[in-house]
């Protein structure tokens, strides 16, 4: 399995220092993986005037634990 085009620029673009994503938008992202909302979302790194995540932060709830890199 490797990484293609798409996924590679989506990948870039989701982490570049200036992405930030609101709570709905996050919410949409983890509703297509298997994550636990039981464990909550993280701390979010802007918090006014709305709160808004990094999308660094999004991509390390979404790749699982089982990976050890």
């Amino acid at each position: 399995m490797g990484i293609v085009q798409d996924s590679l620029l989506g990948i870039y673009r989701l982490t570049k220092r200036d992405t930030f994503l609101d709570k709905a938008l996050v919410m949409n992202i983890l509703m297509f993986v298997d994550y636990d909302l039981e464990k909550g979302l993280p701390q979010p790194a802007i918090l006014k005037p709305k709160p808004l995540w990094t999308g660094k932060q999004i991509l390390s709830l979404v790749i699982p634990e089982t990976i050890n890199l």
